[in-house]
């Protein structure tokens, strides 16, 4: 026989006597075990690391492009050369160029053509500033893609790849050495493709991705000369130490060979520049070493490279004159040290656990080491000038390249967070990309607003002319790059479209440059010597004269006043056009005549007579003084 016991009476009873029965004791722990599902969901809920990233960048990236529309010229010293550079070669084969006469050249298999070839390409649809902007545009957009394509291949977290947002706004962005910012995301893509080449199984995937690399690396050639030298150098080591067999690797390091033979081509087919001699291996090695040298001075070789590291943050993100790009640039760095030791107590915390991956992590942080070693050298041993071979401000550019090398040593720990601590993960890049971001904003409007005045009278110049500029204020408010606005005036052919609208190029004659000139002439001028500026030799071939800050007391139109015009002025600025009609200069000075002596009239007869009596009554002038002569003494 059962028997039954029946205890919801005693329960009820328990419930209404007050005593700490179990009547609420369901509710109660229904709600611990909610908070409790929740808490342990929340903290162990898996997000994917590329939604963190993606997120992240989905908020930072209007942040990053907004400058880039805050004023109508962008910051670069170099910018206006290329763009005006530009202009030539989309004129080449017109009869009517007005570079014709004075210059030469095309595009060709060389360093700097890519940029060249897209500014062309996109200049048949739309204008050289719209264009120059959407590349722009690609590369603020695409350098955190490339970056979190790195790390992702090497099994690292995506989320420090938000860091790259800021490294967009460098150092050779605002000296305008375009090519090489543009080259930056070519040599992430480029050791993103080799790593996931050399870890390609399967045959067909292998000969598409093989190809894929290849090309590039011969477009990161196409880019920038020393970043492709950097950028084979770092795939070489990433295919050595890739975990896959020899045989894989060897083809995948195979892929760099059409790269090096277009610049054997290059090398071999370029003529030397004006004056100098055959660039040899013996030779250059001669001119870094003398020139790095001079650099190091009489302090010890260890004060020099302890100097160089103390200012990476002032060359990475230079910059403006207020020098707020130093402390982002030291924030940028902390927040790097703070994901590397995250990522560093994750990673000794999960020692213990059995990971297939850690044997190819292991391996990828070796090159990735060796990538960070190969940058940082670059920065501490080159020299800050190389003029034989037509490098200027050359150690301080690669100061970005180092920060984005850093990223690779931040360890693969970070993909061991979960759910809130994932997400948490990118907040300090957020922040810093956020106020950064603002900084940018503000200072490149304040840079459009120091450059209104010649954008007013460039936009009162006709189109159609050959145009000139005689800066001799050089240096800018607002961005610290010496000589910042020296180069305005060749945006005129931008600002003013046309056929005839020229403005002279510079560094014409250089290896990587697709012009040069067809004969020496006086007619062209050093854009940082106004001062030699001989209106004789200008004016039979230039229209229009960009005059920024003249000196007071000079006077550039000496002995040919009655040829210039004034056209428009705004500011500091103005702009003169030439007189139609032959050249003709100013009028001699009409003689002033010389004085005539008017004999004066004979004195009338009485009037001699008293002026006879008063001589005789006054004593001479010589008397006069040895009469006052001893009163004096007294």
């Amino acid at each position: 026989m059962a028997i039954v016991v029946e205890t919801s009476i005693n329960e009820a009873q328990g419930s209404v006597s007050g005593a700490a029965g179990p009547g609420k004791e369901p509710s109660s722990e229904r709600r611990d075990r909610a908070r409790h599902r929740l808490r342990t969901w929340l903290l162990s809920v898996r997000v994917p690391d590329v939604w963190c990233f993606a997120a992240g960048y989905v908020l930072l990236l209007p942040f990053f492009v907004a400058p880039l529309f805050a004023t109508r010229l962008l910051p670069g010293l170099d910018l206006p050369f290329h763009l005006a550079a530009a202009d030539m070669l989309s004129k080449v084969g017109h009869p009517s160029s007005p570079y014709a006469p004075f210059y030469e050249g095309g595009l060709r298999v060389a360093p700097y053509a890519a940029h060249f070839v897209a500014l062309v390409a996109l200049a048949k649809v739309m204008n050289l500033l719209a264009a120059h902007k959407l590349i722009m545009v690609l590369y603020v957009a695409g350098l955190p893609l490339a970056m979190a394509s790195l790390l992702a291949a090497c099994r690292r977290s995506r989320i420090p790849a938000l860091l790259a947002f800021p490294l967009a706004y460098n150092l050779t962005v605002h000296y305008g050495f375009i090519s090489f910012a543009l080259s930056l995301p070519v040599v992430l893509w480029l050791l993103a493709e080799m790593t996931k080449l050399v870890w390609s199984e399967s045959r067909r995937s292998f000969r598409a991705r093989w190809l894929v690399t290849a090309g590039v690396a011969t477009l990161l050639f196409l880019c920038h000369l020393q970043n492709f030298l950097f950028g084979v150098c770092a795939a070489f080591a990433f295919a050595l130490f890739a975990t896959a067999p020899l045989r894989r690797k060897l083809l995948a390091a195979a892929t760099l060979l059409p790269a090096f033979a277009g610049l054997a081509y290059w090398h071999l087919g370029s003529p030397p520049v004006s004056g100098q001699a055959k660039l040899t291996f013996s030779l250059a090695w001669k001119y870094l070493k003398s020139h790095r040298l001079d650099d190091i001075g009489p302090i010890s070789i260890l004060s020099d490279l302890w100097q160089r590291i103390e200012i990476l943050p002032t060359h990475a993100l230079r910059g403006f004159v207020d020098q707020s790009h130093v402390p982002a640039c030291q924030a940028l760095v902390l927040v790097v040290a703070a994901y590397f030791g995250i990522g560093l107590l994750a990673s000794l915390a999960a020692s213990a656990e059995v990971d297939a991956l850690a044997p190819r992590r292991r391996r990828m942080r070796l090159a990735g080491m060796i990538a960070f070693v190969g940058a940082l050298a670059a920065y501490l041993a080159l020299p800050h000038h190389l003029q034989e071979l037509e490098l200027m401000t050359f150690f301080p550019r690669f100061s970005v390249l180092v920060l984005l090398m850093s990223l690779l040593l931040v360890p693969a720990g970070l993909l061991r967070f979960r759910g809130l601590l994932r997400l948490a993960l990118p907040l300090p890049a957020l922040v810093l990309g956020v106020l950064y971001g603002h900084q940018l904003y503000a200072h490149y409007r304040a840079y459009g607003t120091e450059v209104a005045g010649f954008v007013a009278v460039a936009e009162r110049t006709p189109p159609g002319g050959r145009a000139m500029g005689l800066i001799f204020d050089r240096k800018s408010k607002v961005v610290q790059v010496e000589s910042a606005l020296v180069g305005l005036a060749g945006f005129y052919p931008a600002l003013r479209p046309a056929l005839g609208s020229m403005v002279p190029p510079a560094y014409c004659g250089l290896r990587h440059m697709p012009c040069r000139l067809k004969k020496s002439t006086d007619a062209i001028i050093s854009p940082w010597a106004p001062q030699s500026f001989s209106p004789a030799k200008m004016l039979p071939t230039f229209d229009y004269y960009f005059v920024h800050s003249a000196p007071a007391g000079h006077d550039p139109w000496r002995g040919y006043h009655g040829m210039f015009a004034l056209l428009a002025q705004s500011g500091t600025w103005a702009v003169f056009g030439k007189r139609p009609g032959p050249v003709v200069p100013d009028p001699p000075p009409m003689p002033v005549p010389a004085p005539v002596s008017v004999p004066p009239p004979p004195p009338a007869p009485a009037e001699a007579g008293r002026k006879a009596g008063m001589r005789k009554a006054l004593p001479s002038a010589a008397a006069s003084r040895k009469l006052a002569a001893p009163s004096a003494r007294r």
